[in-house]
């Protein structure tokens, strides 16, 4: 049985021509075919498509183009078939798998994250990050409370993320109410942006009746807004006799 890989050669032109007579012994010239004429493959991965185009040309070579998805840029060459150095026929086709580019990726949303866990959720999807000002805000600190692009937005990989983080909750300084009416001391730590919570502490002194005891946290400390105070307002349990 021949051999499948060894190339098929064919006689073309003899010389002299069949029929004609000469003497015994003489030569006959045949002229064999060494096949299609070959070329070297070029390496054209890492060139942009037109560049590759014209070298296989210049190769005698045709071509085949696939779009593939890729991080490189789009219209690079990024891998051929067959490979840089291979022998073939002039006329073969090289196939060039071709980059459709990066494609988008959709901003995760990592507000509410700690800085160190956002960074590295937004890593991950191949984006940058980069710190804005630090804002208060009522959110612990380092916390994110605002990130930009937003949540859901597709960006290119590699897209920088804004990322505002909160320096932590402010301070005021809670108001001292002792020796005030309930009243006046409710309206007194609402307007400085607390909230107020009133239990009773039994006095027997009638004029405390009604009059804060104690508070917490104590005035002249500092607390972050919306802070819940507890006053203790006096509540009279005696009894009172006439003259």
């Amino acid at each position: 049985m021949p051999n499948a890989d060894v190339q098929k050669t064919y006689v073309f032109r003899q010389s002299p021509q069949p029929g004609e007579r000469i003497a015994k012994g003489n030569f006959v010239t045949i002229y064999v075919s060494t096949g299609p004429p070959q070329t070297e493959v070029p390496k054209v991965v890492g060139q942009s498509l037109d560049d590759a185009l014209a070298e296989l040309q210049d190769a005698k070579l045709k071509s085949k183009t696939v779009r593939v998805d890729s991080a490189k840029p789009e219209g690079i060459v990024v891998a051929q078939k067959p490979g840089s150095g291979a022998k073939v026929d002039e006329g073969s086709v090289v196939t060039l798998n071709v980059s459709k580019g990066p494609q988008p990726v959709s901003v995760p949303n990592v507000v509410g994250m700690s800085f160190d866990s956002a960074s590295s959720t937004l890593q991950a999807q191949g984006l940058s990050v980069a710190r804005g000002a630090d804002v208060e805000s009522d959110q612990p600190a380092n916390t994110v409370v605002d990130q930009s692009p937003a949540a859901g937005t597709s960006v290119a990989p590699g897209t920088s993320i804004t990322l505002r983080v909160s320096k932590g909750p402010s301070t005021s300084s809670v108001p001292d109410v002792t020796s005030l009416s309930q009243n006046d001391a409710v309206a007194q730590l609402r307007a400085s942006g607390f909230r107020v919570r009133i239990v009773s502490q039994d006095v027997d002194d009638p004029d405390q009746d009604g009059i804060v005891q104690a508070q917490d946290p104590s005035g002249g400390s500092q607390s972050p807004p919306n802070t819940l105070v507890t006053i203790s307002v006096g509540r009279f349990t005696g009894t009172t006799t006439g003259p």
